[in-house]
């Protein structure tokens, strides 16, 4: 967005990792915007106001918003469901857009759609960190990640194109899906990996995981670093994304079921190693555009 941002105000409902982080980012992109942060938590606004991250502070949701003005819903996502309902009442038909970051998209789009038909659009960086907290909040995060949005066919096509703008502002890569479809996608490359960090450090922990951890390679590294992530987070994602990781849970039972007898058969498992260094070649061949 080259160009002054068309919002004076702008308010993030959830002051956390992505939450902070968004509100540094557009402190630092554009400083002349009034940003409120809302929070439950007293000594996450005060952190916020001392590191001017924010102008204003409220531990509860306003009554009104001053137009023009954006509105980022970045709670966790049941929460973010009763958010939403509560804000629209107080922003329908005015000059103010909404989004949200979570990520799971088909529940609160639809609640979108049916609540502020042309003013919501359903929003997921795909950034983020083990650690949660405003603390661990950096203007940086969105840079060279895709950000997925979701509009329903009702959403206003000028304030698509200002969020997709205000997106690579951001230095985020602004990509349109489906929310259905956004979801059944993140079960296999975002949910899965996370529940599967989960299951390999459980694993461990019935194991001798003392032993076993001072022995590890490097090939552990990274999924020690997704079991960090927090279960006030994680548990809510798969509890509204239970249908689609079921089929991804069963349909990799069933993958581990076609290994185990190939297990002493030498040579049998080439052909896998071969499917995953292509899918390999392929992820990094994306990377560089």
């Amino acid at each position: 967005m080259e160009g002054d941002l068309p919002f004076k105000h702008l308010t993030v409902i959830g002051l956390g990792l992505i939450g902070g982080s968004f509100a540094m980012a557009i402190r630092e992109r554009f400083p002349d915007i009034q940003i409120q942060g809302v929070d439950p938590t007293a000594e996450t606004l005060q952190y916020a106001l001392k590191h001017k991250v924010i102008d204003q502070a409220s531990l509860t949701l306003p009554e009104r918003f001053e137009e023009p003005h954006l509105i980022v819903i970045a709670c966790h996502l049941t929460p973010s469901l009763e958010v939403l309902k509560q804000v629209a009442p107080r922003v329908a038909g005015k000059n103010i857009l909404v989004t949200d970051i979570g990520s799971c998209k088909s529940e609160i789009a639809a609640i979108g759609q049916e609540l502020l038909p042309s003013q919501f659009i359903a929003g997921h960086p795909m950034a983020g960190k083990e650690f949660s907290g405003i603390e661990h909040a950096t203007p940086l995060l969105f840079a060279g990640k895709s950000y997925l949005l979701c509009p329903h066919s009702a959403a206003d096509s000028h304030r698509l194109e200002v969020l997709k703008g205000l997106v690579k502002s951001l230095g985020g890569l602004p990509k349109l899906i489906d929310a259905d479809k956004h979801d059944r996608y993140m079960a296999y490359v975002s949910h899965l990996p996370q529940l599967y960090s989960v299951l390999l450090t459980n694993l461990l922990y019935r194991n001798e995981p003392g032993h076993l951890v001072a022995y590890h390679g490097a090939g552990l590294d990274d999924q020690l670093r997704l079991a960090a992530s927090p279960h006030s987070m994680w548990g809510d994602i798969l509890l509204h994304n239970a249908d689609n990781m079921e089929k991804v849970l069963v349909e990799l039972r069933g993958i581990i079921d076609e290994t185990l007898p190939l297990l002493k058969e030498p040579g049998a498992l080439e052909p896998w190693f071969t499917r995953a260094n292509e899918i390999h070649r392929q992820f990094q061949t994306m990377r560089s555009y």
